[in-house]
């Protein structure tokens, strides 16, 4: 404790620390000096530029390529349209359609078109 008094009751107001004259007029001066003596030019190769763009392109071609797998392995629906059209001949798809009109329904269809 009594060190402590002594270092403080010698060094008074004095100032310990000090600052080179004119520091802070050529402050500005003397930071753009250094700043423009480190100065290089960066050249970025053209893959380098490009390298995000391609990431996310492959992300997105990845996504729909596997949501179209996963559409056409879950939708069985689509697997019998395509079985019905080569099994079935035409002429019978369409006496298969009409049957799912009523006669009252085709009545007035042929009515209005002829």
């Amino acid at each position: 404790m009594e060190k402590n008094d002594n270092i403080l009751d010698q060094t008074g107001n004095k100032r310990p620390f000090s600052v080179p004259e004119n520091y802070f007029e050529d402050f500005a001066v003397n930071i753009e000096r250094r700043i423009s003596s480190k100065k290089k030019v960066v050249t970025v190769p053209l893959f380098q530029k490009i390298k995000p763009y391609l990431y996310a392109a492959a992300m997105f071609a990845g996504i729909l390529l596997v949501g179209d797998y996963l559409m056409m392995k879950t939708n069985p629906q689509d697997k019998m349209l395509v079985a019905s059209e080569i099994v079935i001949p035409f002429m019978e798809q369409s006496d298969l359609l009409l049957s799912y009109v009523d006669e009252s329904t085709l009545i007035e269809f042929l009515i209005e078109n002829e």
